[in-house]
């Protein structure tokens, strides 16, 4: 393997070999489940690398009217995406050595000194940081449809298929004479990716060949891949007190029955119409009227509504302060 900064992935299955290079060194090799690398990326709360973004985004804008640039606007521009991938990195150390390689790969130009130079540079650097963004949400989008459909052909035919340009790009593989799994001699492939949208995607196409289920936990609210093909309603995810969803869920579920509580239904419907205004506002592509609400911002609203459920079926939260969550997003 050559040592360029990123991320270098020998597949087998659903099991891989990551090897993650910085500064052209070796700073980690470790085994993977490929379902739970995707399906885990989706968990991370991007809301405040949203925020950072649109402040970027905002000191890319010109200095005056007639386009004018600096290399000082530039330098902070620069400075700023490279904290925001270092900051990534403290907790998702895959997607913060993909973003910091991608931005030094849009760094490494040749500055031919104009302001046009310049402002494609930052657009560029711009456009990678929207990608993990963008991303999230359409792998979101097709993970969760995989629930809808009975057979792994239907939920390819209908909802995969004809997005298939979301999958045309290059993924770039190298043949080394050893074994990443065993170490043992033989030739071997190993891909190499040091952009974030190409890294996933690629990780989706290989889980999508596996042709496994994809469900939606009803107590917390998460996508999981069942462990088998025994009927699974419920996630292994620790919910409270070193207990699983799956252990926890069957009691709740009871008391759920016993209430027959019109706020749970409420809270249900809420997911769903939440969710349908994501896709109105990811699709809307900057229209006007289209109420915001991003695929962040509603993962972050479920994430709490869901907590806040458990604590009021557990008794520990009332009445209204469950309805309030429920109505939060409006």
């Amino acid at each position: 393997m050559t040592n360029k900064n990123g991320i270098y992935l020998s597949v087998d299955g659903d099991d891989a070999v990551r090897v993650i290079i910085e500064n052209s060194m070796r700073i980690q090799t470790d085994r993977i489940k490929i379902s739970e690398e995707l399906i885990g990326e989706l968990e991370y709360d991007m809301s405040n690398y949203e925020i950072v973004l649109e402040h970027i985004i905002d000191e890319t804008e010109p200095l005056d009217d007639i386009g004018a640039y600096s290399e000082e606007q530039f330098t902070a521009v620069s400075d700023a995406a490279l904290e925001l991938a270092d900051g990534v990195r403290e907790n998702d150390l895959t997607s913060g050595v993909l973003l910091r390689a991608t931005v030094n790969r849009l760094l490494d130009f040749e500055d031919d000194g104009t302001a046009m130079c310049l402002m494609m540079t930052m657009s560029n650097i711009v456009k990678a940081l929207r990608e993990p963004l963008d991303t999230r949400y359409i792998l979101y989008k097709y993970l969760k449809s995989r629930s809808e459909f009975d057979t792994h052909d239907m939920w390819l035919e209908t909802n995969v298929l004809p997005e298939g340009f979301f999958f045309r790009r290059d993924y770039p593989c190298e043949i080394i004479n050893y074994d990443l799994f065993t170490n043992e001699p033989k030739l071997s492939q190993v891909f190499f990716f040091d952009n974030y949208t190409d890294y996933f995607v690629f990780l989706f196409l290989k889980f999508a060949e596996q042709q496994r289920r994809v469900l939606e936990c009803p107590c917390c609210g998460k996508l999981f891949v069942p462990k088998s093909n025994r009927a699974e309603m419920y996630c292994d995810r620790i919910l409270i007190d070193g207990k699983t969803c799956k252990q926890i869920a069957p009691k709740l579920a009871r008391k759920l029955k016993q209430r027959n509580d019109p706020l749970l239904e409420e809270y249900e419907k809420a997911k769903n119409r939440n969710y349908k205004r994501v896709e109105r506002y990811e699709n809307a592509d900057g229209s006007s009227g289209v109420m915001r609400l991003t695929f962040n911002e509603y993962k972050a609203w479920l994430d709490k509504a869901s907590e806040m459920k458990r604590l009021y079926l557990q008794g520990k939260l009332s009445k209204d302060g469950f309805k309030n969550i429920i109505n939060e997003l409006g």
